[in-house]
């Protein structure tokens, strides 16, 4: 009778931690992935960093800055002055990053670079702890993270001196990666909330969110809970949209019409494709080749196509698509890390690659890029406000 109860016991046992995987993975966000609950992944991920800080200082130490804000970067010098005064559309929106430069006791230089700076080290730390949630080693996630950290776009901004808000950006995108890995509606509530005042790609986590966490096409539940962690962002996103007054929507490429402006931005990108092309390599580097043979494996991945297409969309806006396409270093990097993983010596290869493409970057922004492109490159045709 014992023995019965016993195996009885085990039995159940048994099937609860059965039951427990299925709903786990059936929730869809993370097959494979690690539960968040080692804080370990926290310390090291903090140690990252600071490495990925000072891989960009010292890249940025070594390449010749932008001396003054000019076109986009006027605008958020100007915001930082008074965020919530009119300004130019749809930047007049992003007002996170320039009230905080605005209630910082510094000049606004240094507080824009100092935020860069530590959002694009947070970038490194993030990422690392979000590849190491599924089972990516230490050394691949480290080395990965932080050539993130130092990818041209985080570069780029540094460069300008911080006046913008891509490192900020891209942090917002992996901590909400982060919250969807860990299925913690709480957390990525505050993600949402705060990235809707950083720059509107926040809401882009939502649907991404829903996508990982559903068990079917249509799950209310799941529907009830991204939208309860969500609902305050997209309120102060509509508030935002609502009571900020802009200057030069219709001048701003892409926005002269609905369907004329689309066209307008898709001509804009393709007039040098090869300049295009070369941007959005300089995004993930070589991951670009290992990410897509991660969709079989990683329902995480295949959630984040729905990422990937937003992004895609944006694109139909904004003529910088390497930027854009930037949003979506949650997929890549997890995706790309994980196949990598399975593969020592593709990722050695790919890792130098990386490591190559980022110093040659720096290299041509100190000969000619900074001089070409961010002093001297054209200004825009829209009010700079």
């Amino acid at each position: 009778m014992a023995g019965a109860r016993t195996g009885a016991a085990a039995l159940e046992r048994l099937t609860a931690r059965v039951a427990g995987m299925s709903e786990r993975d059936g929730a869809g966000a993370i097959a494979g992935a690690r539960d968040g609950r080692d804080w370990s992944d926290w310390r090291e991920g903090a140690l990252v960093a600071l490495a990925g800080l000072a891989c960009l200082l010292v890249l940025d130490a070594l390449v010749l800055d932008q001396p003054s804000p000019r076109g986009d970067e006027q605008i958020y010098e100007l915001m930082a002055r008074d965020p919530l005064g009119t300004h130019t559309f749809p930047f007049a929106y992003r007002v996170g990053v320039p009230s905080v430069v605005h209630l910082l006791p510094f000049g606004t230089s240094f507080s824009f670079s100092a935020l860069a700076w530590v959002s694009s080290g947070a970038c490194a730390g993030v990422a690392y702890m979000l590849m190491r949630r599924f089972e990516v080693g230490r050394p691949l996630a480290a080395a990965l993270a932080l050539c993130l950290a130092t990818c041209p776009p985080l570069l780029v901004a540094s460069l300008r001196q911080g006046r913008g808000v891509d490192p900020e950006s891209v942090l917002v995108m992996l901590a909400g990666a982060l919250a969807i890995a860990d299925r913690r509606p709480l957390a990525l509530g505050v993600v949402v909330a705060a990235g809707a005042l950083v720059r509107e790609s926040a809401l882009f986590l939502v649907p991404f969110a829903y996508a990982a966490w559903a068990e079917r096409a249509w799950d209310p539940a799941t529907a009830r809970r991204v939208a309860a962690a969500s609902l305050p962002g997209l309120a102060a996103y509509v508030a935002l949209r609502l009571t900020l007054p802009t200057v030069g929507r219709e001048q701003v490429l892409g926005y002269g019409s609905a369907l004329g402006g689309r066209l307008d931005v898709l001509r804009e990108a393709l007039s040098d494709p090869i300049v295009q092309a070369r941007r959005m390599a300089g995004s993930f580097g070589p991951l670009w080749l290992a990410a897509p043979f991660a969709l079989l494996g990683l329902r995480f991945v295949r959630a984040g196509l729905v990422l990937v297409a937003l992004c895609a969309l944006a694109m139909l806006f904004a003529a910088d698509w390497g930027r854009i396409v930037l949003l979506a270093a949650p997929v890549f990097y997890v995706a790309g890390a994980w196949v990598l993983q399975r593969r020592p010596a593709l990722a050695l290869a790919a890792v130098a690659a990386f490591v190559a493409m980022n110093v040659g970057y720096a290299i041509y922004m100190d000969q000619s890029g900074v001089e070409k492109n961010l002093i001297g490159g054209p200004l825009p045709a829209y009010p700079v406000r």
